[in-house]
């Protein structure tokens, strides 16, 4: 069954702040200092803001969340990434550092974008497969036929 992925990754620090500024959002920590919120439906609804931002070609990506993610960048390195199975292009991700973008928007053809984002968050050759893994545990696999999302388990 297809799986997919939608959230922010940051160090511990910053996704604190996020889950600080924005009540919906609630945080994983992941090893080695990171941590993820997942982009729920709900928190998507949440972040939506009327803006010509662009969306970078993410499937989820909230109208305008861009400026958002520029903001907390500020303060650290923070990763968007999505990765949906269904689709063969569905593996996005982008890192924002100093407001702006700085690796990214990255596509499968770009090598293994999530991999990627993760490393310049600073994992390294011994902590990346441990770090995929505990991401790869967040994918929630589509029900229903309007195509809302539920928890994977197991």
């Amino acid at each position: 069954m297809p799986y997919e992925l939608n959230a922010l990754i940051a160090a511990e620090e910053l996704i604190a702040v996020v889950t600080a500024e924005v009540p919906l959002a609630r945080s994983t920590l992941l090893p080695h200092g990171l941590a993820l919120v997942p982009m729920t439906d709900e928190l998507h609804d949440a972040l939506q803001h009327p803006s010509n931002a662009p969306d970078f070609g993410f499937k989820r990506f909230p109208s305008g969340f861009a400026l958002r993610i520029a903001g907390w960048s500020k303060a650290a390195p923070i990763a968007y990434a999505e990765s949906d199975d269904e689709h063969p292009a569905g593996r996005r991700a982008a890192l924002w550092y100093d407001g702006r973008i700085t690796l990214g928007p990255l596509a499968p053809a770009d090598g293994a974008p999530i991999d990627r984002v993760l490393r310049a968050l600073g994992a390294t050759d011994a902590t990346a497969p441990e770090i995929a893994a505990a991401v790869d545990a967040h994918r929630r696999r589509p029900t229903g036929a309007a195509g809302a999302t539920g928890t994977a388990e197991g």
